[in-house]
């Protein structure tokens, strides 16, 4: 389940009445799930890979079609991994996310992440069969 629904169904009727999601379903078909990347923080027990440098962030994803989030730690200013994954059910006897939602959680991150290490959260992603349509909230101007 999704760690925000409220937040998520407030973007995506958002994206419904701007007619985004209909452009994307036409070009691409109906959207089959949801996922959504937020920050979190470190389960005790998980080891952190410590560096000099500014400390790792840990982001979660949720999914609308699993009843367990999936979270890492990443130093965001060079996007390497700080901690190993963990899996956390929301519920009792919860299936883990397979691992094709695994990677796609992980590469959609990394891909959201500026080279500066900046990053906009919550991410909140679409998808279908064959794409998604992931949108992230713009980070404001800096000077």
């Amino acid at each position: 389940m999704l760690v925000n629904r409220k937040m998520f169904d407030t973007v995506e009727a958002i994206l419904r009445e701007n007619g985004s999601i209909k452009r994307f379903e036409n070009e691409c078909g109906e959207i089959k799930g949801r996922m959504m990347i937020t920050m979190t923080d470190i389960p005790e027990g998980i080891a952190v890979e410590e560096r000099d440098s500014k400390a790792p962030v840990a982001f979660e994803a949720s999914f609308d079609f699993y009843d367990s989030t999936v979270g890492l730690a990443i130093y965001t200013t060079d996007r390497q991994l700080a901690t190993g994954l963990w899996v956390t059910p929301q519920e009792d006897g919860a299936e883990a996310p397979a691992e094709d939602w695994v990677e796609f959680f992980i590469k959609t991150l990394v891909t959201h992440i500026a080279e500066d290490g900046s990053f906009g959260v919550p991410i909140y992603s679409f998808v279908n069969d064959t794409c998604d349509m992931t949108v992230v909230p713009e980070l404001p101007e800096t000077d």
